[in-house]
């Protein structure tokens, strides 16, 4: 089997991807190849957010690289645990993502073609997981996607939210652009035996590429789990010292309610005292009062 002609179906829009793959597989299955024609067959057509995806590593082969390259220096500074450095970077990663999804719904303009906001959503969300997760940086670098991706947590699933089992035929960095007119070439028949070898080649290419995105897919979840676990003690850590804040601020502030007390137990002796006092004033007012009536009494009484 031809596996470059398989490689350039991925770069079809997905209006030519059926007629084109069931014309490569018939001319496999008339060459001889009957399993390579019955694979070909089994491919599944790429949704609309898959097929830009693909389109990019086409036609911005260097963007994309870029991407998948930040991308290793972003999970460096993640299983570093370096904050500062992360949130630096940050902005950088939304800005590739989102050149990215310009440059796909400009060139497609110049097809005729509208991109809606859901599709761009989905092709933004293939892009960052293709930055977050090596696995996914490496099937969407095949330009072979037949899904969405997206990462969540520990893994990267595709559109129907199920983990993603795309397995490439073939690493294809930057594949040409396709050619629809020239697959049925490119699947021309060939000796029985050479298409058995093809097809043995194949599946021990997949069966490699499957065992190096599992390796991809486990150290992801390594990472991503290293950094939740530094996460959390640092959270921990914090919360400690929030703990021990509070400890020194309750010993404060009993300190300060017992000099309260203290002051207030003053305050209400004091208070007694000086309510006897005022007691013995009044009694005393009350005496002068009372002679000054008196003599006030004796002084008329004589006026008169």
């Amino acid at each position: 089997m031809d596996v470059d002609a398989v490689v350039e179906l991925y770069g079809l829009h997905p209006d030519q991807f059926t007629t084109a793959r069931n014309r490569l597989a018939t001319a496999l299955k008339e060459a001889g190849d009957a399993d390579g024609g019955a694979a070909v067959k089994a491919l599944r057509k790429p949704t609309m957010a898959a097929w830009l995806a693909n389109h990019l590593v086409r036609v911005a082969p260097d963007q994309i690289a870029e991407l998948t390259e930040f991308g290793d220096e972003l999970r460096a500074v993640v299983a570093a645990g370096d904050g500062p450095r992360l949130r630096r970077l940050t902005p950088r990663r939304h800005d590739l993502v989102q050149r990215l999804v310009a440059t796909a719904r400009t060139d497609v303009a110049t097809m005729g073609r509208v991109v809606t906001p859901a599709v761009s959503e989905r092709l933004a969300e293939t892009l960052d997981a293709a930055l977050v997760d090596p696995g996914a940086g490496k099937l969407l670098r095949t330009g072979q996607l037949t899904s969405a991706l997206r990462h969540i947590g520990f893994g990267v699933v595709d559109e129907r939210g199920e983990p993603v089992t795309v397995r490439p035929l073939k690493v294809a960095k930057a594949p040409p652009p396709p050619r629809a007119k020239t697959l049925a070439k490119k699947a021309a028949p060939a000796k029985p035996a050479a298409a058995r070898a093809d097809v043995q080649k194949w599946t021990i290419q997949r069966q490699r590429a499957e065992l190096q995105d599992r390796l991809r897919e486990v150290e992801a979840e390594y990472v991503e789990a290293e950094n939740q676990r530094q996460t959390a003690e640092a959270e921990l850590d914090a919360n400690e010292h929030h703990i021990a804040d509070m400890h020194t601020a309750i010993e404060r502030l009993i300190n300060e309610l017992d000099q309260a007390r203290r002051e207030l137990r003053t305050a209400q002796s004091q208070t007694r005292k000086l309510e006897r006092a005022l007691s013995r004033a009044e009694r005393t007012a009350a005496v002068a009062r009372r002679r000054r009536d008196t003599q006030e009494e004796r002084l008329a009484a004589f006026n008169e």
